[in-house]
């Protein structure tokens, strides 16, 4: 039995020392030695070269500025001064080395604790006048000199964030925050605050975090460990941009900090933020809150779940509480937006009851009957009035429904759990629910002549942000196999394998469905798509192993190429792509909208293209991956309006069992004879049965032991044409076999071998159709033609009876293209 949702204390401040003890454990040594953290002196120095915490150096001697990205890699005030000295760029780097004063440099003299005063010296300033005084000696000489004895030091800047040593005894600064403290001008009795809050001095990557509490220290050093795994960019100028933020207002942890909106310190902080809130909270700790983060849940740390829209406290516990028993039943790499998408349902149950009801729906023990017709009542209005759409309203009420089902068979609504006070009538029942809405029109498929389009424009994705040769394989196999895009996205290097036939498969994973191993049946032209890409990828990435390697390597931190695309990246360009084309023409010149060129789109043409093709439903069903012949069939449309043309068509040439026309003229159909269609008669592999009783029992209660060619309720038309010609080969080769069988009794072989009667009947019906077809013109072909093709995609063969299955189409479809 599931319980009710127990909610944790909320966090506590002394929790603060634990949060930091927490990350400290999560950060590695290494991490420690890639970052040169000093823990005595509390200061990051990242190496320069370092490919996500360097930076550019400035290329003069003695230059530690960050470079500007030009040839010449000298930062702004070097390259002043090289214009300034009229020299060569490799004179002025060999003749011109940067003399740096005031720097953390310690005195060269041994043991010496005061600071240099110069970095051509290297001296302070009380040894830099005795070496001058002694005639600039060798520095071994200086160094070997009895009067050249170390100096005690001054002490450290009075600033907290500064590591640099006071100049003399009297300045209780570094010299250059002494020069500082008399640009700020800020009264003596803010010397303390100043000190605490003024930046150290920057020094190429150092980075001091001197005077931070030890939990926003833990939190910036678990920080850097995370996006460096990840393959993030850190610039140490954007990174002492946070810090001091960090330092000026003070904070007791990262999360409290404030940085000004719509810039790139803002961007990186945040991320920053939501990577240390997945890294030290737990699924208990999140359970408290009103906005989850699923990287706590194991779902995406980016990902984030929001209750705030369901204004009624016993609502919000109750979805929390169904969200945590629905997320070890989802597979996917979505299951955040599914589970999601029931809260932005439930939002209007939420409003309904503010909006009817005095006390907002707070009180649970209040609700009734008329606070569901209330509700009903509300998105009824809402999709008449435009601001939802009517499949939209059926969806508000189906999840609805469901919530307030489930919520019960988790068992909340017993005495003594969260919903007990919940009334029983406050559900909603079938007659609730609005009709469902169907569509006439030809689904989400594309065109043919939308998708011929597209792959003509297939070599402009390089022109596209972006856009890439391995964006235009990605969307080529999307066209050319239907796959999801996440299916797609994520292909390992070593998807290619060959069948027993020598024709290739592709061998992909369906998250949805949790399915590994999945296998589909390609064409040569995308065999040969993925065959490039997997040469160009392997060119790319030589060091890497194999079974680490993908497909479609996501262009950016990835610099193994063992991290696939995401559906975003994808579908980000592929947006691109098409808004940059020029107008999509239909076949009759009007314009194709735009905005329903969708990745997804691929997958329904792909189903559509199969249909048309005349794939079973049964053999579309399992290369779509779909548990339910149902949802196989939204994926792909056949009108009832198409389908009454197809039947009128094909009426008039319809044949019983002797060969004769049923209908001695092409009419329309009646309402009932098209009634009679749907209900009077049941498929069999090469006709129609309208027995009743056979009828009745769905194919599988012939009274004659399906004999069908010889009873007097069987029908057929031209659209069984490819059915009767492999009955008639299948009988054909049975009677020769059984008539060189020698291992049967005499009477065995005559039951068992097909009667001359039968295959004579089957051969008079092909002719007849033959006949009947050859005095068509080729328009009245083409139509009944289309008309076949159409009704081969509703028509579903009973299993109840031996027949003969139907030549299946080659599954490796080209695309028009």
């Amino acid at each position: 039995m599931t319980t009710a949702l127990q909610l944790v204390p909320a966090p506590a401040s002394d929790l603060l020392p634990a949060c930091a003890k927490r990350l400290r454990a999560l950060i590695r040594p290494e991490t420690l030695d890639v970052l040169n953290w000093d823990e005595k002196s509390r200061i990051l120095r990242p190496s320069p070269d370092h490919p996500f915490l360097g930076m550019h150096i400035c290329a003069r001697s003695g230059c530690w500025a960050a470079a500007r990205k030009t040839e010449l890699g000298l930062c702004s005030a070097c390259r002043s001064v090289w214009k300034r000295s009229g020299k060569t760029p490799e004179d002025f780097l060999a003749t011109e080395p940067k003399q740096i004063s005031n720097i953390s440099g310690g005195c060269a003299v041994p043991k010496c604790r005061r600071p240099w005063t110069s970095s051509r010296t290297q001296m302070c300033m009380r040894h830099r006048e005795l070496f001058t005084k002694l005639g600039r000696p060798p520095l071994e000489e200086f160094f070997a000199d009895p009067r050249v004895r170390p100096l005690p030091g001054f002490g450290l800047c009075s600033v907290d964030a500064c590591h640099r040593h006071q100049a003399n005894s009297s300045n209780p600064f570094c010299p250059p925050h002494w020069v500082r403290w008399q640009e700020a001008q800020i009264p003596d009795a803010d010397f303390e605050t100043w000190c605490r809050t003024e930046p150290g001095t920057a020094e190429s990557t150092a980075l001091s975090l001197r005077g931070l509490p030890a939990v926003v220290t833990a939190e910036i050093l678990y920080a850097l460990q995370a996006r460096t795994d990840a393959e993030v960019k850190t610039p140490p100028v954007l990174l002492r941009g946070v810090v001091r933020h960090l330092r000026e207002q003070r904070v007791e942890q990262f999360d409290d900090v404030v940085v000004p909106r719509n810039t790139h310190l803002a961007g990186m902080a945040n991320r920053m933020r939501r990577t240390l809130a997945a890294a030290v909270s737990t699924p208990e700790l999140e359970q408290i809150k009103d906005v989850w983060n699923m990287g706590a849940f194991g779902l995406g740390q980016w990902r984030k779940m929001d209750f705030t829209p369901l204004h009624q406290e016993w609502m919000r516990r109750a979805c929390k509480t169904w969200v945590l028993d629905e997320i070890p039943r989802r597979y996917g790499k979505n299951i955040p937006n599914g589970l999601s998408n029931m809260i932005l349902c439930l939002r209007y149950l939420s409003q309904s009851l503010v909006r009817s009801r005095q006390d907002g729906g707070a009180d649970m023990a209040a609700l009734g009957r008329s606070d569901i017709e209330a509700f009903t009542q509300y998105v009824a209005h809402l999709a008449h009035t435009g601001e939802i759409s009517a499949f939209h309203r059926t969806t508000i009420c189906r999840f609805t429904g469901r919530f307030l089902r489930e919520i019960r068979d988790l068992g909340l609504t017993r005495p003594g759990e969260i919903l007990a006070a919940l009334p029983d009538d406050f559900a909603l029942r079938r007659h609730d629910m609005p009709p469902v809405m169907t569509e006439e029109g030809p689904g989400r498929a594309l065109p043919k002549e939308i998708l011929s389009q597209l792959c003509e424009r297939l070599p402009t994705l390089d022109q596209i942000r972006d856009g890439s040769d391995d964006a235009r394989a990605a969307i080529e196999v999307l066209v050319d196999t239907g796959r999801r895009p996440d299916e797609i996205g994520c292909l390992p290097w070593d998807c290619l394998e060959t069948d027993e036939h020598g024709k290739s498969v592709l061998v992909y994973t369906d998250f949805k469905n949790n399915r590994v191993g999945c296998r589909l049946p390609i064409p040569d032209s995308t065999a040969e798509i993925i065959v490039r890409q997997k040469k160009a990828i392997r060119a790319r990435f030589p060091d890497t192993e194999l079974s680490k390697l993908v497909l479609f390597p996501r262009p950016r931190q990835n610099s193994e190429g063992t991290q696939p695309f995401r559906m975003q990246h994808i579908g980000n360009v592929h947006r691109r792509w098409v808004n940059a084309m020029p107008p999509l023409l239909l076949a009759d010149g009007t314009e194709f909208p735009k905005l329903e060129v969708v990745p997804y789109s691929y997958r329904h043409s792909y189903a559509q293209r199969h249909a048309d093709a005349g794939t079973l439903p049964d053999v579309l069903r399992e290369l779509m991956g779909h548990r339910s012949l149902q949802t196989t069939q939204t994926y792909y449309r056949v009108t009832e309006k198409r389908t009454r043309s197809a039947v009128d068509k094909l009426v008039s040439h319809q044949f019983d069992r002797h060969g004769n026309k049923i209908w001695t003229q092409a009419r329309q159909l009646l309402e009932h004879e098209h009634a009679r269609l749907r209900i009077g008669q049941v498929s069999v592999p090469y006709g129609i049965c309208v027995e009743p009783s056979n009828v009745k029992a769905g194919g599988h209660g012939c009274p004659f032991r399906f004999r069908c060619v010889g009873c007097d309720h069987f029908r057929t038309d031209p659209s069984y044409l490819p059915q009767l010609r492999t009955y008639l080969d299948t009988l054909l080769r049975d009677r020769e076999r059984l008539t060189a069988a020698t291992d049967l009794d005499a009477w065995a072989r005559t039951e068992a071998t097909p009667s001359e009667e039968e295959i004579k009947r089957i051969r008079t019906l092909i002719r007849r159709i033959e006949t009947d077809l050859d005095g068509l013109t080729d328009d009245e072909r083409e139509q009944i033609t289309e008309a076949t093709r159409t009704l081969r995609k509703t028509r579903a063969v009973s299993l109840g009876m031996p027949g003969v299955r139907p030549p299946e189409p080659d599954l490796r479809l080209e695309r028009d293209a």
